[in-house]
């Protein structure tokens, strides 16, 4: 493998991969926002007995309830469920709608939605519908085509699925397309 394999390889990878700069920023003005209520209201605590009395009647029904067990095993799973969450946001890979393909000479990054409609261009051109009538949705795998036929005229699905295969296997994509075609027609 070359330095430059390796560099374009490392670039794809950052171009189908969604950074976690949202839910990083989210999370750090959600902490830093308790963070500046916690010291407002130490020093609220720690300078006023007024203050101290109003704060202590107003967590008093929540102290009284955070002592029964159903509480506490309500803010233990919602705790341990938020966790879950951010630990997941922070490993778990973010995935764009995004393919990717290296060959010798260039490194591609074709969007689900370009691929979309190079597919349904394809399958409207061999069954002869209008382009309209043709809808695709790429997945993780597998390519959705569905197919809403004229009134009247007769749509092969396995034709439709050999026209999507050979558009894939042109732009050099392994998905797996399905079929649907809708039992009733439009008027033309």
């Amino acid at each position: 493998m070359t330095a430059n394999t390796a560099t374009a390889r490392r670039l794809l990878r950052r171009e189908a991969r969604a950074t976690r700069r949202g839910p990083a920023i989210a999370l750090a003005v959600v902490l830093t926002v308790l963070l500046l209520v916690l010291l407002g209201g130490t020093v609220g605590w720690s300078l006023d007995e007024g203050f101290r009395t109003q704060v202590r009647a107003w967590f008093a029904p929540v102290a009284a309830i955070a002592h029964t067990a159903p509480a506490l095993l309500t803010a233990g799973a919602v705790l341990v469920a938020l966790a879950l969450l951010l630990l997941g946001a922070a490993v778990l890979p973010g995935r764009r709608a995004r393919r990717t393909r290296l060959d010798a000479r260039a490194a591609l990054v074709i969007d689900d939605g370009v691929l979309a409609d190079a597919v349904a261009d394809g399958v409207a051109r061999r069954l002869g519908v209008p382009r309209g009538q043709v809808r695709v949705t790429v997945g993780r795998r597998t390519v959705l085509i569905r197919v809403t036929p004229t009134s009247g005229v007769p749509v092969d699905p396995a034709a439709a699925e050999d026209a999507a295969g050979r558009v894939l296997d042109e732009a050099g994509f392994r998905l797996s397309p399905r079929v649907q075609v809708a039992p009733e027609g439009v008027i033309a």
